[in-house]
């Protein structure tokens, strides 16, 4: 059996199952939801799972047995047979289950040896690979009704950026790097194959980066924001909230909330993007705060799509949450204007707070990953008119820390560095 650097769908997943279930019962819970999930997995995703397999294949039988060796031993030890344990997906109650043996550092210890030994035989496709000349940007948008302060900024940036300060309307770096201008392109166009929506990514905490970007450059990437989400995010708290306390009925929820049609909920924008659908799904199960929080939605969406795509441009800007209303619970997810007649009261301190500091997070999310080497970060705060710039090793620009710079002249040194 051959696993294929490009599969077609039917006949090379089966021969992606049959390899899964040559492993270990507790390796195949993962593998096998990522087999179900296949066509909403980003080609990132898809590229280096094959890759995963290829390496398993390419594995001379007596190196794979000696590596599962060990993890079958374990699963009699511990009772699998006896589990009900789930082979297609991870639940809770499987994760409890292996929680609660006595032999789970042990079977950690084992899964984190065959996992890493399978990675270093996978031989990915060029297409997974940075390569030098793909230069690549995070934009961090912190949006002028944040009042936020530049000795937070400081305390921040200040070990791994530059300062910079603007000297014009900051707002107009997010349009230029959105539409560009005559005579040279925006900076999305510079780094985005419109063939692949999974490269360029608009976060937004409100509905900014939507009206900015020019209609044929928002619909081929992939966009999402907080305010649009609106709808989905009311009718999927509604049912995060009938969880039960129990490990099994949890399972079958979230297998519930996962099967059920949300189309009705969904945003114009996302008809007809399944792989985006499952991606805010996935999102939203995620146990965070981004089902409450706008600035917290910013940060772990941002955070996944790096993880999950690698794309050569994200866009993410923070916006306004509104204070926790008293009496009521953000712990457990409550609809925050469901669940009381009080009016929402903005929080702007909080919400600049928060930005500048998961703002931060995006970046170093970036930098867990091979591409983060060759990635410009850009963080605007339209506030104090303030920019803070990384750059890759050798390509910083001329410019004095503290120096004013415009933002067409910022902008046309970015488009530069990002087209070489």
């Amino acid at each position: 059996m051959t696993i294929p650097a490009q599969p077609s769908p039917a006949a090379d997943l089966a021969a992606y199952r049959r390899l899964i279930a040559r492993l270990p019962v507790t390796l195949r819970p993962e593998l096998n939801a990522r087999l179900a999930q296949w066509p909403t997995l980003f080609p990132f995703e898809q590229d280096q799972f094959a890759a995963f397999l290829r390496g398993i294949q390419s594995t001379p039988s007596s190196q794979l047995d000696a590596l599962t060796r060990p993890l079958w031993d374990l699963e009699t030890r511990m009772g699998v047979a006896r589990w009900d344990f789930s082979q297609s997906e991870s639940t809770v109650e499987n994760a409890s289950l292996l929680a609660r043996s006595p032999y789970y550092p042990e079977w950690r210890q084992q899964v984190d040896r065959f996992f890493q030994a399978m990675e270093h035989n996978a031989q990915p496709s060029t297409a997974s690979q940075p390569g030098p000349a793909q230069s690549r940007l995070v934009l961090l948008l912190l949006p002028e009704h944040l009042p936020v302060d530049p000795a937070e900024l400081d305390q921040r940036w200040r070990s791994t950026g530059r300062a910079f300060r603007i000297d014009g309307d900051p707002q107009s770096l997010r349009r230029l790097a959105l539409q560009g201008q005559p005579g040279t392109p925006s900076l999305a166009s510079v780094l985005h194959p419109a063939e692949d929506t999974s490269q360029l990514w608009l976060i937004d905490a409100e509905d900014a980066l939507a009206r900015d970007a020019a209609p044929a450059l928002a619909a081929s990437a992939s966009s999402l924001s907080f305010t649009g989400l609106a709808a989905f995010r009311r009718q999927f708290l509604a049912g995060i909230n009938t969880i039960p306390r129990n490990i099994s009925a949890t399972d079958q929820v979230i297998a519930q909330l996962r099967r059920q049609d949300w189309s009705p909920w969904y945003p114009a924008a996302l008809a007809g993007q399944p792989r985006l659908q499952q991606f805010v799904l996935n999102l939203w199960l995620s146990g965070n705060g981004a089902l409450i929080f706008p600035n917290a939605f910013v940060e772990w969406t941002a955070s996944e799509a790096l993880r999950r795509a690698r794309p050569r441009m994200l866009v993410a800007r923070f916006g306004m949450q509104t204070r926790p209303k008293p009496f009521t619970s953000i712990a457990i997810f409550e609809d925050q204007q469901k669940i009381s007649a009080l009016p929402s009261v903005d929080d702007p301190e909080s919400s600049a707070l928060d930005a500048v500091m998961l703002s931060h997070y995006i970046w170093l999310a970036a930098l867990r990953y091979p591409q983060g080497d060759n990635t410009f970060c850009l963080c605007i705060a339209e506030h104090p008119r303030t920019a803070w710039l990384v750059a890759p090793p050798n390509r910083w620009p001329a410019w004095a820390p503290g120096q004013s710079i415009a933002p067409q002249q910022l902008y046309q040194w970015l488009a530069a560095q990002l087209a070489s």
